[in-house]
């Protein structure tokens, strides 16, 4: 319910931020974010958890487009992509701390205890909002020595739009597929407990995604993004199926390291072509619908795979994940490289 409410809003949320600024609906989307945690803390039953879900997903999918739109604000073509790759590490590390941590302060002090604290992180992070200027760039005058050549620019981000939106969908299905199954089918091959699956998530996702950001953001800066994305997601794709065939715990954790390091790879080429590939007057709305699209494969992904699961076998959504990460890297063949070559 949160990441559907979420997806609905994110375009909206972009398209606001090109035309009013960004810094209004980033601090209401950290403010909204506060009060959910606070609230499933005080809950005595599910359906008090409804409005607060809803409320999380509001805030989220407010916050993303806007997110993504100030960095690329604030950046320049040379430093846009370490900007990308430092602003994913420190996200990624605090998520990946995170549950450590509250599980420990779960523990200690109760199950509720975690979300009081959560809340006052939160609302750590409100004041910094209202610190921040506001960075939405102003258009510039476009010059048109053709009366087509307006026609033109805008095809050519239009198309550009089309092309980032399939990847995303794609990929989105390649993820939601496996997602829900991989708890599942670890517990239920291995006898494993939540300590070994929270690790393998920590480890699997969380580690490798953090150590190849710094690499990622080098590589967009030097090479073509287009074949750094093709190599990424060609070479990511196998291990998502190879997961299926571990034979023990430590190859789990290989082959998911090694599909979302690889993987990973991609992000920085992916959201800094999309950026320069497209008018900065547009940046709000182009990561609005890319985080919708990108939801929209997941909750399709998701919904998919119970019934793949439950009718063709344990494995079949994981050749179904790799099949569509490798499908994937079809639409990159009608994007091009913005970067002129030195």
């Amino acid at each position: 319910m949160s990441n559907a409410v979420a997806a609905a809003i994110q375009i909206l949320s972009g398209f606001l931020s090109d035309k009013y600024g960004r810094k209004r609906i980033h601090a209401l989307s950290t403010l909204l974010a506060v009060f959910p945690p606070l609230m499933y803390a005080l809950a005595t039953n599910w359906t008090d958890l409804v409005p607060w879900v809803m409320l999380s997903g509001l805030a989220t999918g407010l916050y993303i487009p806007v997110r993504w739109s100030i960095i690329a604000d604030v950046s320049s073509t040379k430093t846009m992509a370490s900007a990308y790759s430092w602003t994913n590490v420190s996200w990624l590390v605090g998520a990946t701390v995170a549950p450590f941590i509250g599980g420990i302060v779960a523990d200690l002090f109760g199950i509720r205890f975690p979300f009081f604290l959560a809340c006052i992180l939160r609302f750590a992070a409100f004041p910094l909002t209202l610190l921040m200027q506001e960075t939405k760039r102003k258009p510039k005058p476009q010059r048109t020595d053709r009366n087509n050549e307006k026609t033109g620019v805008t095809d050519r981000y239009l198309l550009t739009l089309a092309m980032f939106s399939l990847i995303n969908i794609i990929q989105g299905i390649g993820m939601g597929v496996n997602g829900p199954v991989v708890p599942i089918f670890v517990a239920r091959t291995f006898h494993a407990d939540y300590t070994f699956i929270g690790t393998l998530y920590a480890i699997g996702f969380g580690v490798a995604s953090i150590i190849v950001q710094i690499p990622a953001g080098k590589c967009s800066d030097r090479f073509d993004r287009r074949k750094i994305m093709f190599t990424a997601f060609l070479a990511s794709s196998p291990f998502f199926l190879l997961f299926a065939f571990s034979r023990n715990t430590l190859e789990l954790i290989l082959f998911m390291f090694a599909q979302n390091a690889i993987l990973n790879l991609s992000w920085s080429p992916f959201q800094t072509l999309m950026m320069d590939a497209t008018p900065s007057s547009k940046w709000g709305l182009v990561n609005g619908v890319s985080a919708t699209t990108f939801w929209i494969g997941i909750l399709t992904g998701n919904a998919l795979s119970g019934v793949l699961w439950d009718n063709y076998g344990m494995t079949t959504p994981f050749y179904v994940s790799s099949i569509a990460i490798a499908l994937s890297v079809l639409p990159l063949l009608l994007l091009k490289e913005t970067k002129t070559k030195a």
